[in-house]
This record gives structure tokens, C-alpha cells and sequence, in this order.
């Protein structure tokens, strides 16, 4: 990992714009900084303590016990009167530039490509991250289903971790060979300023539509916060010496408008990609040309194509040979839990997919529902608790719609009632189907699973969404910290466990 620096050197790179009080007599300070942090439960000596107004807590709460556990030196928003306190305009971008710093900014000389949007980033990065084994880099990825560093897995945190386990992370994939790193960005991630000291080489807009709306007051917060990663980032890209380059999707109306604005000002290199009438997709995967490159894939689906195209793009535009693109993508036989095949299934089609929003799910359903031929489509799906309601209803009209039998069960039901949340989907399935689909309640995920499959023949489809490469289930514990703990619940396995039964 990386060696200490002075907090003298530390401070000295920071955007001064940002600060209140005045740093500059601590320029010449020779304390060794070991770690930045802002937990104040990982405070010890050599630590700079970065304090920060949390979702649940408010960071300025702990700068006292934080001085008392040795920090070299507090920074944060709120005025204080400890001689060890620097204020700040904007701590998390401090906390994001210190962490960058300290561990040697290691994305400035890695060749990084960041993936966001609604729907699309898991799969599109897993492109990516073929495209650039085939071009000889070593990759390191950051995202959902987990990170990876060459071939070496670790379980994942979140979607994009906190800024300081971000740069750890990054100069942990440069330690052990990685020479690029693709990564999913997540709003969350873009809002909080997680991501504000990274230097992009190519970034990729897939889409959007509602989510997490939980966290953004409304959608267009949502697309403001999406938006940094192509606004704010790239500066940030450009000034670490990069020429950085975007794939949007004009498809997408969101998309659009970010290309509009991208094309008034300043910006990144700017590609608009949309599916063409050059590209094939059918039921035995997505062929075509685009760019005068030619490309072939198992995965299915107008929104799958979509994903090509963008990973496709922003390859192109970063360097990437032709010939590595058509044979990365041709290499990736699927992604894990998005429209996942469970083998042997018995004359049915049975595929496990990440959908839980109703976007995702109304594409999925429409590919589906297109290609089933003279076999039912069976719908088994739920909705998370303690996240979004308002998708419930939604989720629930659009299952039954497009569906010729749901069944309705737990997703990660968290801290609330399984029954309320799927009393909630109902709401949306009442009157909303004009053939009549039959609707099924089961609380408990594995015997919806049974059910269905148990209600299948064969030349059937069986969609199980929610979860998708997820192998747990967040159910309540009040005898837990958090309210909550994890089961090991994985679809593909009791799936497959249910064929066995016919």
C-alpha cells in the first residue's frame, strides 16, 4: 500500500477555492499522514479525520472524541474552534482529493472507463471488461456483482464504493498488475463527490428512468446527479492530463438531452450512439455492423444491443483496436444475473435477471414476451423493502400486462412487512390486464419459485427478477445493529432444485 506522506504535502494539493479557513502555515508541517478517514472509529495517530454531514449521521458530532483518538487534523464544513480544525466549504470533495492523494492518484495513470445510468452499467462493464482482455490489459472492475482485479474476486460493497475505499481499491488493482479499470458510478456515488478525484479516460450514459427516488427528491435531481460524471469528472479528467471521451445514448430521452448539453460547452470527446437498422437481435443473440466494426453476441434483447453499442463506442474512442472489440464481445457468452440461463431446465427456459425497476422489468418482459412463440410467460418478482414504494404498483401493472401468469413474492424485504410490500405491487395489477393473468401471492421466494416452475410445461418461459446474481436474502432482525441480516438465498440454485421435482 502506500507510503505515508506529510500532511504538509497533502494539504498543499488541495483546491484552496474550497477552503474557509486559511492552510497555508501548514504547508511546511513534516507530520507523516498514514490514513485519511471519516470514521471517527478509525481514528489513530497519523490520521487526518475528514468530517462529513452523513445520510444518518453528521460526522461534526465526532471531530471531539476524533482529536481525543489522535487525528494529526480535522477538516469539515461546520465552524469549530479546536486549533487542529481546518474548515472547509465542501468536505466530502476534500475527502475524495486527500484520499486520491495519499494513495498516489492511482486513476491518472490506469486507462479508466466509468459506466452509469439506471439500467445496462453491470452488463456494459462486463463488455468492456472482455473488450480490454482481448486488447491485452490486465482489468480490474469495480461494480455490483462484485470486483474483480484480473482474476481475483472480491465480494462488493456497494455498487461504487466510499471515496477512501475507492483509491485503496485502485491502487491495490495498479499494485497487482491491472493497467486498466472499468467501474460502475453510481448517483449516489456522483452526488456524494465518492468519484470526485478519479481522471476518466471514457464514460458511458445508458439510461435513465425512475429509481431511487428514495434518495433523489425527484428525477431531476436524478439526471442532475448522473450528469456530474460528464460535467465535473471530466474536468477533473482533463486537468490530470487525460483527453477524455463519452458514449451517450440518444435512444434514451434523458440521453439526449445530456448530448445537447455536452454539445454547447466544453466537453468531453461526445459519441451519440443508438441501435440501427445495421444491428440484428433475435432469440439466438445480437449480430451487426456499427462504426465499421463488426460484432456478434449470445446476450438477447434491444436493450442488450444498446449495451454493445456503448461498450463498443467508448472502446473506439479510448483506442481500443476493431479487432479486439468484435473479439471481446464475441467472448462473453453472458453476464450473471441478467437474463441468466438455469441449465437443463427440462424443455423450459428458465433465466434469472437483475430487473427491479420498472424499466428494467418492462424491457426484460417485452424481449421475452416477443420470442416465446406459443409457450406461456411465466413472471415470478418482488420489491424490495425500505426502498422506493412508488415502483410497486408499477412493477405489478407491468408484470400482468405483459406476462401470462405472475407470481408475486418477497425481494429483500428488509426491516418492513413482506405483506405490506406486496399488497403494495397489488395495487398496480387490479384491472390493469385485459386477458385476465392469473396472480399469485407466495411470501416465501423459494416456494413462489417451486410454484412456477411447478406450474410450467414445456416451451415455457420462466422469468425470475429481482434478485439476479445475488446469492442472499435481507430479511428482519431487530436483534441486529442494523435491524437486518442476510440468508443464503440464490434463485439459480433452488431453480434448479425445483426441475428435479417434475
Amino acid at each position: 500500500m502506500s507510503s505515508a506522506k506529510t500532511l504538509g504535502d497533502l494539504l498543499s494539493q488541495l483546491d484552496r477555492d474550497n477552503w474557509v479557513s486559511d492552510a497555508t502555515g501548514l504547508f511546511k508541517n513534516a507530520q507523516a499522514i498514514s490514513r485519511v478517514t471519516s470514521d471517527s472509529r478509525q481514528v489513530g495517530p497519523g490520521t487526518l479525520f475528514i468530517a462529513v454531514h452523513g445520510v444518518s449521521q453528521d460526522g461534526h458530532r465526532f471531530l471531539e472524541p476524533a482529536f481525543k483518538s489522535g487525528a494529526v487534523l480535522a477538516i469539515g464544513q461546520n465552524a469549530h474552534d479546536h486549533p487542529n480544525y481546518l474548515q472547509v466549504k465542501d468536505s466530502r470533495e476534500t475527502l475524495a482529493q486527500l484520499a486520491a492523494e495519499l494513495h498516489g492518484n492511482p486513476s491518472h495513470s490506469l486507462l479508466m472507463v466509468g459506466v452509469t445510468g439506471t439500467s445496462g452499467k453491470t452488463t456494459t462493464t462486463y463488455i468492456i471488461e472482455s473488450i480490454l482482455k482481448a486488447a491485452g490489459h490486465c482489468v480490474g472492475v469495480i461494480g455490483t456483482v462484485n470486483f474483480r482485479i484480473g482474476e481475483e474476486i472480491l465480494p462488493s460493497t456497494h455498487t461504487t464504493p466510499g471515496a477512501v475505499e475507492l483509491q485503496e481499491l485502485l491502487e491495490q488493482m495498479k499494485i497487482k498488475g491491472c493497467t486498466a479499470v472499468v467501474m460502475e458510478v453510481s448517483s449516489h456515488a456522483l452526488k456524494q463527490k465518492r468519484t470526485a478525484a478519479l481522471a476518466f479516460d471514457g464514460v458511458i450514459f445508458t439510461n435513465l428512468s425512475p429509481e431511487h427516488l428514495d434518495f433523489h427528491p425527484h428525477m431531476e435531481d436524478y439526471f442532475a446527479s448522473k450528469s456530474i460524471l460528464f460535467f465535473d469528472q471530466m474536468q477533473r479528467s482533463r486537468l490530470a492530463g487525460k483527453t477524455p471521451f463519452a458514449a451517450v445514448n440518444v435512444d434514451d430521452h434523458y440521453g439526449e438531452r445530456l448530448a445537447e448539453s455536452l454539445s454547447s460547452v466544453p466537453s468531453p470527446v461526445l459519441h451519440g450512439f443508438r441501435v440501427t437498422s445495421e444491428v440484428t437481435v433475435g432469440l439466438e443473440g445480437i449480430c451487426g455492423v456499427y462504426q465499421g466494426i463488426p460484432f456478434q453476441s449470445e446476450l438477447v434483447g434491444g436493450f442488450n444491443a444498446s449495451n454493445i453499442l456503448g461498450a463498443l463506442c467508448v472502446c473506439r474512442g479510448i483506442g481500443i483496436s476493431a479487432e479486439a472489440i468484435t473479439e471481446g464481445i464475441r467472448s462473453l457468452p453472458c453476464v450473471p444475473g441478467r437474463l441468466e440461463k438455469v441449465p437443463a431446465s427440462k424443455g423450459r427456459t428458465i433465466l434469472i435477471d437483475y430487473a427491479h425497476k420498472p424499466d428494467a422489468l418492462e424491457k426484460v418482459l417485452s424481449v421475452l414476451e416477443a420470442i416465446k412463440g406459443s409457450g406461456k410467460l411465466i413472471t415470478v418478482f418482488g420489491c424490495g423493502g425500505d426502498r422506493d414504494r412508488t415502483k410497486r404498483p408499477l412493477m405489478g401493472k407491468i408484470a400482468v400486462q405483459l406476462s401470462d401468469q405472475v407470481f408475486i413474492t418477497s425481494d429483500n424485504p428488509r426491516t418492513e412487512n413482506p405483506e405490506t410490500i406486496i399488497a403494495e405491487i397489488l395495487h398496480g395489477t387490479n384491472g390493469q390486464s385485459e386477458s385476465s393473468t392469473p396472480v399469485h401471492v407466495e411470501i416465501d421466494r423459494k416456494k413462489a419459485i417451486f410454484m412456477a416452475v411447478q406450474a410450467s410445461r414445456p416451451g415455457d418461459i420462466i422469468l425470475i427478477a429481482g434478485k439476479g446474481h445475488e446469492d442472499y436474502q435481507i430479511i428482519a432482525d431487530p436483534t441486529t445493529p442494523g435491524g437486518v441480516r442476510k440468508i443464503h438465498l440464490d434463485d439459480r440454485e433452488i431453480a434448479s432444485e425445483a426441475l428435479q421435482f417434475l
